[in-house]
């Protein structure tokens, strides 16, 4: 595992970050709510988080390095069929042959014709190493993102798409390259 995290850093250099497409999920549920508060001093700072029956989304998309594309939600968790589903239908229309699709080393994203649907555009795909999420820059604009729905604190699916929405076009060029730079793709 070590090994692989260094063979990876090595060749980071190497990648234009112009053809790099990063693709990661994240769960997003109606009982998200801020997890810290601040008040004056002596000040009690009451807040609510709401106890019973929630429920929960998936979020994927893909994170280039000027802009979020790709993006969808579906409803429960992520699944081979789903992400399959997802690379064949949103993310493949947004790939130029010689990009390269990058994504986590789990098995719904080793399903079967997922390495077939994205290089028979002309792109290729990578794993990253094991355990390596700080190699993938997408991780930290899903921080912002998760930061942002806590903010709004939705409690039904529909208005939680609805922020979803409203947050993508909150992503600036400059915030994705930054991304990059921070997890080592030089821009």
């Amino acid at each position: 595992m070590a090994k692989a995290r260094r063979r990876w850093m090595l060749e980071q250099g190497m990648f234009d970050p112009a053809r790099l497409v990063f693709i990661d999920e994240t769960a997003v549920t109606t009982k998200m709510v801020r997890l810290y508060g601040r008040s004056p001093r002596g000040v009690e700072l009451i807040g609510r988080a709401p106890f019973g029956k929630w429920e929960t989304i998936t979020f994927v998309a893909a994170l280039r390095h000027n802009k979020m594309a790709a993006p969808m939600v579906i409803e429960g968790a992520m699944n081979a069929e789903m992400f399959l589903a997802y690379v064949e239908q949103c993310l493949v229309p947004t790939l130029r042959r010689g990009d390269i699709v990058i994504m986590d080393n789990v098995n719904l994203h080793k399903g079967a014709g997922v390495r077939e649907a994205i290089e028979k555009i002309g792109a290729t795909l990578r794993y990253l190493p094991k355990y390596s999420c700080d190699l993938n820059p997408i991780e930290m604009a899903f921080g912002k993102f998760k930061a942002f729905l806590r903010k709004m604190a939705e409690r039904t699916i529909s208005r939680l798409r609805t922020a979803i929405r409203s947050f993508l076009p909150q992503i600036s060029a400059k915030e994705c390259a930054n991304y990059f730079r921070h997890a080592g793709y030089a821009i």
